[in-house]
């Protein structure tokens, strides 16, 4: 078997996977939720278990068409700018809210991406988010809290 930097990249994805599978199970949830088919928890471990399975099978088994990738070609700034932008939405979702973080951050990752369409960036940011958040909060019953929306007058 051939190291190639991809198999290197999913050895990477599996140790980020089983870290990330270590902190799901310690999130805590309400004694009510405990037995719950869905609850905090559920998704999180489901993915944890997910990314170790595929990056598992992708290092354990052969490739069939190996990948040549152009170091060069790739964009190393949009990437940054994008982890960059990760990390402040992780700090500013507790201060600011779901609603408002989540949809500024993904503005300004459209933008960063390149989008231009501000009509598709609006379109797939605020409006997106607000349906989401209304399946998490008014269908599944995720209470999520968010101080803008409570400020606001729209959440209690």
């Amino acid at each position: 078997m051939k190291i190639t930097p991809s198999k290197i990249i999913s050895l990477l994805f599996f140790v980020f996977s089983g870290f990330y599978l270590y902190t799901a199970h310690q999130i805590q949830v309400f004694s009510f939720d405990e037995n719950a088919a869905f609850n905090a928890k559920t998704f999180p471990i489901y993915l944890g278990y997910a990314g170790i399975l595929f990056s598992a099978l992708y290092i354990i088994l052969p490739e069939t068409k190996p990948s040549n990738v152009n170091l060069k070609v790739l964009e190393y700034k949009k990437t940054i700018i994008l982890v960059i932008l990760m990390v402040l939405y992780g700090l500013t979702i507790l201060r600011a809210g779901y609603f408002l973080s989540t949809s500024i951050f993904l503005v300004l990752s459209y933008i960063v991406l390149g989008e231009r369409k501000w009509i598709w960036i609006f379109i797939l940011s605020f409006p997106f988010v607000a349906m989401f958040m209304y399946l998490l909060h008014g269908l599944l019953n995720i209470y999520l809290r968010d101080p803008f929306l409570q400020y606001i007058g729209i959440m209690g």
